[in-house]
């Protein structure tokens, strides 16, 4: 994990400073922004954690389902109980993509994840319109101030939503690079699905096609960066491990109705949650934490009535998991927010033996949800199995799995074309509009401790991520200025040639040269090579392919502290240390102390290390400042007669 320290100003060496660099390099290098921080904003008290839950495709629609499905399983009355998130119900989300009302996960996950709209299948970077510029996501701004991060997903973690907080790529569908900035992106702990993606062996879907050609194996990989490689739920469980990856089925996960029947290895997300949080909340800076229920979305797509009903009450367990836990620490943001509606679904059809359409004022409960309580299985799982079977197997089934007795001649007909679903829908009274993604505002869900702003209202998409923003002191521009340097402009200020070898589009090599020296930069990872030398740099380089197939050098983004490095490196010809300048702490005001000079427009001077610190004074860009001693992200400095606080990000180093 990188702390906060490492990523102070004074990273930069001495030799920066010697006057070769303009200042419209030099600004960006240092994380120099002009533009007032994050934490000075006005809220009345931070918080530590987030909790981001995200129930993809969870439409207003199907948590009426899921919440009369789990209270009349829990005690067979309609009406006396409700979900956890109902207790933290604040609003509505509007859920439209930039050119459009009905998004897809990706745009959806990125105006979460960086405060941005994007196009269709994006993660992570703004439109080709914008030129696929990638954006810092929470989960990076999280780290580049020193918190701990963790990702749960039901799905392939290599999926949109997990992507757009992990990841930046031009397409949704370019797993190899999703996973490959995943490995190398620094986080304490991914569970979910896609141990396929990891590993060249594997197939795809077809069971042809591998997904990755290079022989690479990256659990080995995550193994050699220390990381902890589980794959079943009872290695979750007993693990004492505080770096892991946990990958427990090759593609996504069984249905959670399913689960015991098919794959009693995996855990659920409950599980996960419950373990993400008992691990990431010993880091004392804090922590960010996502987790997607991805299956509320896929039940969605396939209009399948009990799983989508039993992935909400699943993932509604993990939101309790979350809320007891904030509630407990009294210092952690919960929020939970779907990216979009999927399905249509909605309790109403007009085909129930009764015309709900005229009288559904005689349509009870036990007509409808009581019938859906009672499947032992997804719609789905069981569809698959009675295809072109015989009556007697299709009776026997159906009446195990969902309680129904006295098909007819027409529904075992559509059972073994392959749609039970259908038929399940219409005894239950559940109807669709689409097998895709809808337009609807979804729930928005937040718990806040006392003193900490709560989001409520009816708010975009993207308001979610400037929330977040607010109330941790969290920085996304800060975090896009570190993290993502063009790197053509870059290296063309410090002298350096560039070119790509794209011979491997999983694996593309950034080339850099000046004089008689070499950079090599691994795409996808936070590894090059200097001279033959071995680098790891603060971030990953992310080139952007629009098709998949071909890299330009135009569009090549690295971190600063790749440029930092190269001209260090260049000017000594060789891989040097790069220092921060000690910091010593003293009273004394006469002593050989260290100089900084703001470079911000004007900066504030708090009266203590916080940004709720009383505010004393103003300083103007160029002022120097004598400093005396630090207290995590901030420099203790003489001021007046006395002293002040100010924050590290705006302060040059002399």
């Amino acid at each position: 994990m990188l702390k906060a320290k490492k990523k102070i100003a004074a990273i930069i060496c001495s030799a920066i400073v010697a006057g070769q660099l303009s200042t419209g390099l030099v600004q960006p290098l240092l994380g120099i922004s002009n533009t007032v921080y994050a934490a000075e904003t006005k809220v009345i008290k931070k918080a530590k954690n987030v909790i981001f839950l995200i129930p993809d495709g969870m439409s207003v629609e199907s948590v009426t389902l899921a919440r009369l499905y789990y209270d009349l399983k829990k005690d067979g009355i309609g009406g006396n109980d409700q979900l956890t998130m109902d207790s933290i119900l604040t609003g509505l989300v509007k859920t439209y993509w930039q050119d459009g009302p009905i998004t897809d996960s990706a745009p959806g996950g990125t105006a979460f994840s960086t405060g941005f709209k994007t196009e269709d299948k994006h993660i992570g970077v703004l439109s080709n319109k914008d030129g696929n510029i990638p954006k810092a996501t929470l989960i990076e701004a999280a780290r580049q101030a020193g918190k701990a991060t963790g990702l749960i997903a039901t799905s392939e973690v290599t999926h949109a939503t997990p992507a757009d907080f992990s990841a930046h790529a031009a397409s949704r569908s370019q797993y190899n690079s999703i996973m490959k900035q995943m490995v190398y992106g620094d986080f304490d702990l991914v569970l979910g699905g896609g141990d396929r993606i990891l590993s060249s062996e594997a197939k795809s879907d077809n069971g042809k096609t591998q997904y990755r050609k290079d022989g690479i194996d990256l659990r080995e990989v995550l193994k050699s960066m220390g990381y902890t490689y589980l794959t079943t739920k009872d290695e979750l469980n007993s693990t004492k491990a505080t770096k892991m990856w946990g990958l427990f089925a090759p593609q996504a996960f069984a249905a959670d109705i399913d689960r015991e029947k098919v794959a009693p290895t995996e855990p659920t997300i409950e599980e996960m949650t419950n373990k993400a949080l008992e691990i990431l909340s010993k880091d004392k800076e804090g922590f960010f934490l996502m987790v997607e229920g991805s299956q509320i979305d896929w039940a969605g797509h396939a209009n399948d009535p009990s799983k989508i009903a039993s992935e909400i009450v699943a993932y509604d367990k993990a939101v309790k998991a979350a809320l007891d836990f904030a509630k407990k620490d009294g210092n952690t943001v919960v929020i939970s927010v779907s990216d979009h509606s999927t399905g249509g679904g909605t309790l109403g059809m007009v085909d129930l033996g009764k015309d709900i359409g005229k009288d559904y004022a005689s349509v009870t409960f036990e007509d409808t949800i009581v019938r859906l309580t009672k499947a032992k299985a997804s719609t789905g799982l069981i569809s698959e199995q009675l295809k072109q079977k015989d009556v007697d197997t299709i009776k026997s089934s159906v009446k195990e799995n969902f309680d129904f007795d006295n098909l007819t001649e027409e529904e075992i007909k559509t059972i073994q074309d392959g749609n039970l679903t259908s038929v399940v829908n219409k005894r239950v009274g559940i109807a669709w509009s689409s097998n895709n993604h809808t337009a609807g505002d979804v729930g928005l869900y937040c718990y806040s401790p006392a003193g900490v702003e709560k989001l409520s209202g009816l708010v975009d998409n993207t308001e979610v991520a400037k929330y977040l923003e607010r109330v941790t002191g969290l920085n996304l521009a800060t975090a896009t200025s570190q993290l993502f340097q063009k790197a053509s402009v870059g290296f063309e200020k410090l002298g350096g040639e560039i070119s790509i070898d794209s011979s491997d589009i999983d694996n593309p090599v950034i080339i850099v040269t000046k004089d008689s020296n070499t950079l090599k930069l691994y795409g996808f990872t936070n590894q090059g090579e200097f001279n033959g030398t071995k680098v790891k740099f603060d971030g990953v380089i992310v080139p952007i392919t629009k098709d998949g197939k071909t890299y330009k050098v135009q569009d090549v983004y690295v971190p600063q502290d790749v440029l930092t490095k190269f001209y260090a490196y260049t000017t000594a010809g060789k891989v040097v240390e790069i220092k921060k300048p000690e910091v010593k702490v003293t009273e004394s005001k006469t002593s050989s102390l260290i100089t900084g000079i703001v470079n911000a427009s004007a900066l504030n001077v708090r009266a203590s290390a916080s940004s709720k610190g009383k505010k004393i004074g103003v300083l103007k860009s160029g002022t120097s400042v004598t400093i005396v001693g630090e207290s995590g992200n901030w420099y203790k400095i003489n001021y007046g007669t006395s002293n002040g606080y100010i924050y590290k990000t705006y302060i040059t180093l002399k």
